[in-house]
């Protein structure tokens, strides 16, 4: 269908998913979902410290156009000479296998312009947003949980094991999260835009419509 897209992101409910289904469609994968499907339209990510949890060459082999998001409204990232800076840890950022560099310099609700770009805290939110400025009217989530699932011999925080996660602090990290959807999702009602969520265990179900696009 023109003008619709899916965002694949990294939640435990697309364990065993068959990414080859995503073929023909228009993709946007969120950090290491690109590894799965690097044939996405789009790779985007507000996490620099991912770089260094995928293989050195990745970015450039892959076909999607690669998107980075500095959160220049957080106090400890700053802009110098057109360099992206951690002021915490001097740490200037090497942007150079990045197609597009985004200022983004607020996280709630969501923009419509590359020059309101919000954030969300987190690339799952960023990606979304960057379907709105696309242009995208139905938009559909996968991965988007927004939970730690629980379980033998393990839980899981993400569908893959590229994370070390202390998980009671990832779920705190999760509740901020669903708070920036929360008021991003309901500023989008009755905006003509189709948000919807494809992952049945997901938190914002409660938002948004779930629909059974694949099986999940």
């Amino acid at each position: 269908m023109l003008n619709e897209c899916f965002i694949v992101g990294g939640g435990p409910s697309l364990l065993g998913f068959d990414f080859s289904l995503l073929s023909g469609k228009d993709v946007i994968v969120v950090n290491k979902a690109v590894e799965d499907y690097p044939q996405a339209n789009y790779f985007i990510t507000v996490d620099y410290t991912f770089l260094r949890k995928i293989r050195p060459d990745l970015l450039k082999t892959v076909s999607a156009s690669k998107v980075f998001i500095a959160c220049l409204h957080l106090p400890y990232m700053v802009e110098r000479d057109g360099r992206i800076i951690d002021t915490r840890y001097n740490l200037i950022y090497d942007l150079s296998d990045f197609d597009v560099v985004i200022k983004s310099r607020r996280a709630d609700g969501f923009g419509f312009k590359f020059s309101d770009f919000r954030n969300g805290y987190n690339s799952g939110y960023c990606a979304l947003q960057l379907a709105l400025i696309l242009g995208y009217k139905r938009i559909y989530l996968l991965g988007f949980d927004l939970i730690v699932q629980y379980g033998q011999p393990r839980s899981f925080t993400h569908y893959h094991n590229g994370y070390g996660q202390n998980i009671k602090k990832f779920e705190k990290k999760l509740d901020l999260y669903y708070t920036c959807f929360l008021e991003g999702l309901t500023q989008l009602k009755d905006t003509g835009i189709e948000v919807i969520s494809c992952s049945l265990i997901s938190r914002l179900n409660d938002i948004i419509p779930f629909e059974e696009v694949f099986k999940l």
